[in-house]
């Protein structure tokens, strides 16, 4: 393994012994008790390890030089190195690539050993000399020395990912055409796996170029931002609620190609009695995830095409009615003269980014002006998924109150009731005791409204 070997060059053996006893004694000895002291010595450990990668680049780059894979037992040296000295690949490389450009670039590798540079920014460093040497010689002919020194100024002064940009720039000046060629290898390892699970939950593994994923970012960033101390999701959280946010919108808003001269939209089949909140009735249907809650049937009826199917008791289908928007048309348009975006408090979403709410489910109350608010993607689904109440205070004002949380039996359930005389028997809230109708909204982007069948 990479503990040693027999064959070593004189003394080359009993320094490197020293140096383990060395490195055991300061483990022994532990960290230091203050901040200054602490500071001073991880400036000095890393100093004393950036050394230690000089060394090893040194020995790796004359291993490869040397290397016979007919005796050495991997196909190259750096499935040796990485192997034997438990590295990545990518860490085997670099060492390489350092020891052999070493020579090419004195200077930096001087600054190393004075400690005014690290090895991530020489290791940089040589794989742009490295690059320009090769591309600018692919037949072996003589070509001037590299010149270190403009890029040594930047590596002294500029971060690693600074510094990162500096090199690409380089490599660009010094050939167009390759740095092209690159970008378009990376192009080619494009890959999204969307793979379902057995509840109907989405796994999404997947890896983009550089601009793909640039653009990504750029359309997810302002829809994942945090939006203060009441947004308790991680960022990974964000990120997720974001690009289903952005899908919902492409959706809505007729953004995606028809299919068979149809819109994509949501396909949900559900009985009367689901949407209702019945006790003992079944789940409703989503195509492509299956089963899901009764409150998410109701979230995403609220806006949507409904079509009302009648079913035999063998379930064979009787009749099916015409589809018909809910709301209608003109009271969509009062709605969002209204309420000119999400109606949640400090909520910032324009009227193209929410959906309808119903404050009763119009499955037990109307679909009236009065009864209506528009919602966010995020702030619909906390109302009726998350638990959260929206109330209409008397005089016309939106109030939020957060779901009680029992610290004997955990959160509450997520198919919480849209009416508050459900919330009140299952959590004993005063404040819901009280009669108050609401329902509890969450975040939800809905452009183009799911299609409801209304089963019964």
């Amino acid at each position: 393994m990479c503990d040693g070997g027999s064959d070593t060059t004189a003394g080359s053996g009993d320094a490197i012994d020293a140096l383990m006893a060395a490195v055991r004694r300061v483990r022994a000895r532990g960290p230091a008790t203050s901040q200054p002291a602490l500071q001073g010595e991880l400036i000095r450990l890393r100093r004393a390890a950036d050394l230690l990668e000089l060394a090893f680049a040194a020995s790796a780059s004359a291993f490869d030089a040397g290397y016979d894979e007919n005796s050495g037992g991997y196909p190259s040296a750096i499935n040796w190195i990485r192997v034997e000295c438990k590295m990545s690949s990518t860490a085997a490389v670099k060492a390489v690539c350092v020891g052999e450009e070493a020579a090419a670039i004195p200077l930096s590798v001087a600054a190393v050993e004075e400690g005014r540079l690290g090895f991530a920014h020489l290791s940089l460093l040589a794989a742009t000399a490295q690059g320009v040497r090769e591309t600018a010689n692919p037949a072996g002919v003589e070509v001037a020395p590299f010149d270190e020194q403009p890029l040594l100024k930047q590596a002294l002064v500029h971060p690693l990912k600074r510094f990162r940009d500096d090199c690409a720039h380089v490599r660009h000046a010094h050939s167009a055409a390759l740095f092209l060629a690159a970008q378009n290898d990376d192009e080619v390892y494009r890959t999204l796996e969307v793979r379902s699970g057995e509840d109907g939950a989405l796994f999404l593994h997947g890896c983009l170029d550089a601009v793909g994923g640039a653009t990504l970012r750029t359309a997810l960033d302002p829809l994942a931002r945090w939006l203060g101390g009441g947004d308790l999701r991680t960022r990974e959280q964000r990120y997720a609620d974001a690009l289903v946010e952005l899908a919902t919108h492409c959706l809505d808003a007729g953004l995606v190609p028809s299919v068979a001269g149809q819109r994509p939209h949501l396909q949900v089949t559900s009985t009367v009695a689901t949407l209702c909140g019945t006790p003992g009735a079944p789940a409703a249907m989503l195509e492509f995830a299956g089963p899901i809650a009764g409150a998410t049937a109701q979230r995403l009826a609220c806006d949507a095409s409904i079509s009302r199917v009648l079913l035999s008791p063998s379930s064979a289908v009787l009749d099916v009615g015409r589809a018909h928007r809910l709301p209608s048309g003109p009271t969509r348009r009062a709605l969002r003269a209204r309420d000119g975006g999400c109606s949640w408090p400090n909520c910032d979403r324009p009227v193209s980014w929410t959906s309808a709410h119903h404050l009763v489910h119009w499955a037990e109350g109307s679909t009236a002006l009065e009864n209506l608010v528009l919602l966010c993607h995020r702030h619909h689904r906390l109302v009726h998924e998350g638990g959260w109440q929206l109330i209409r205070t008397p005089d016309g004002t939106l109030a939020t109150l957060a779901p009680v949380i029992d610290l004997g039996s955990g959160p509450p359930l997520q198919e919480a009731g849209a009416h508050s005389s459900v919330w009140a028997r299952r959590y004993g809230d005063a404040n819901a005791a009280s009669g108050s109708e609401s329902v509890a909204p969450e975040v939800a982007w809905r452009a183009r409204p799911p299609d409801v069948a209304a089963t019964g």
